[in-house]
């Protein structure tokens, strides 16, 4: 950042903390997007013991840029099932004031979310294990199938489905292996006011065994992407989407084996009637995540908070394999 920095270091009012985020995002790739995740907190007795009452509920909201500039990224101290990977790092976040105008961050319609705490989680995209196809030159593209309405295209960048139709689904080409990741992501849009996300069903090469998400009363925002982050992990029964700072429970079931390949992803809604109605969906991909726990606070300013956070667990997937088996 030429010219922010001198002898006396960064000069007040110099930094303007969101184009320094588009400038690094764009050219550099340093600065992106990460998953901010709060656990429930329980209410407690009279005794100070945590009850099964939830008092303010998870929060999983993506897309809070970050700058992340790691110290340790692993250092590969290998304990029980190969699952400890440690790591330290500077991330670097925009003021408080910034973060809450962010939609789902913004107190007005997200009550739960006051600042970012001690052992709050920043996750961010590892290595992105699977990227499923959305765009191309083929229209209609073949990896990817409708249930009613007209044959799912792309505009280049997302698959379209439009007309009277209850589900997309992609099918995967040949074994693709995501046993190395543990959240999927997407990003989901509609010019209709009426649609609703029902499931996500993705179904392994077993071709019997499915793990079904399903968000309470999901009516997606007309002409508004929604990011979607999900816990692709075994043992998760429920997660959280927000939108618009409200948060849609959403259970996980299914039986599942995750060391058996991807065999499909299928999106069911409701809601769209006429081909006027569209559905789009890009960036969506299976990766494998790094969790930084916030352990202190570094500095905070006008422009920007810096935020010393530690990676308490990662995976060694080579063991993990192994293991499972």
């Amino acid at each position: 950042m030429p010219g922010l920095i001198g002898s006396q270091g960064v000069r007040p009012g110099a930094l303007n903390m969101n184009r320094v985020f588009r400038a690094l995002r764009y050219r550099t790739e340093q600065a992106q997007k990460v998953t901010y995740h709060r656990p429930a907190i329980y209410k407690t007795d009279a005794y100070g013991v945590p009850s099964g009452t939830i008092g303010s509920n998870e929060l999983l909201i993506p897309d809070l840029p970050a700058i992340i500039r790691p110290a340790v990224t692993a250092d590969y101290q290998q304990q029980r099932q190969g699952s400890n990977i440690i790591g330290a790092a500077r991330i670097y976040t925009p003021n408080i004031t910034t973060i809450k105008k962010y939609d789902n961050f913004n107190q007005n319609n997200n009550g739960d979310f006051n600042e970012i705490e001690g052992w709050d989680r920043l996750i961010t995209n590892y290595r992105t294990v699977y990227s499923v196809f959305t765009s191309g030159n083929s229209n209609p593209n073949p990896e990817w199938v409708n249930t009613g309405g007209n044959t799912p295209i792309s505009d280049g960048e997302s698959i379209l489905v439009s007309g009277n139709s209850t589900a997309v689904t992609y099918t995967t080409t040949g074994n693709k292996n995501v046993l190395e990741a543990d959240r999927l992501r997407f990003k989901i849009k509609t010019n209709d006011n009426n649609v609703a996300l029902t499931s996500v069903v993705i179904t392994n090469t077993n071709g019997a065994q499915t793990l079904t998400y399903t968000p309470a009363a999901l009516t997606l925002t007309q002409n508004t992407w929604l990011t979607v982050d999900l816990p692709f992990l075994s043992g998760t029964t429920s997660t959280s989407v927000y939108q618009g700072g409200t948060r849609y429970a959403t259970t996980v079931a299914g039986t599942y084996d995750y060391e058996k390949d991807l065999a499909s992803i299928k999106f069911n809604y409701t809601g769209p009637a006429t081909n006027a109605d569209i559905i789009y969906l890009k960036e969506v991909e299976f990766y494998k995540s790094v969790s930084w726990h916030v352990h202190s606070l570094k500095d905070m300013t006008d422009g920007y908070i810096i935020f010393d956070c530690v990676r308490t667990q990662g995976r060694n997937d080579s063991r993990r394999r192994a293991y499972d088996e």
